[in-house]
């Protein structure tokens, strides 16, 4: 469960980076729907399956939100950096 907590952490980060708030509500119930199956898969009791359902849905909007914020970071470091592809100037 601990590598699918860091998944799921990367997932939603990258997924802030990226796109919108549009592309997150999807994802957010396709989770719902995975988080139930493997409740169901586990046997788990009432209250383990509330428990993996929040935490699931916590990790992804926390990180989600984390993208958010590092999305103005990355994107200032990218317009800084040097165009490579320019074409070099030719002499008349």
């Amino acid at each position: 469960m601990d590598y699918a907590a860091i998944g799921l952490a990367i997932c939603g980060a990258l997924l802030g980076l990226r796109f919108r708030f549009r592309v997150l509500l999807p994802f957010l119930l396709l989770l719902l729907f995975v988080s139930l199956f493997v409740a169901f898969e586990q046997r788990l009791s009432r209250v383990e399956s509330v428990l993996l359902i929040a935490a699931g849905q916590a990790i992804l909007q926390a990180s989600y939100f984390i993208g958010l914020a590092a999305r103005p970071i990355f994107r200032a470091a990218h317009h800084k950096l040097p165009a490579t592809d320019k074409l070099p100037v030719t002499e008349k």
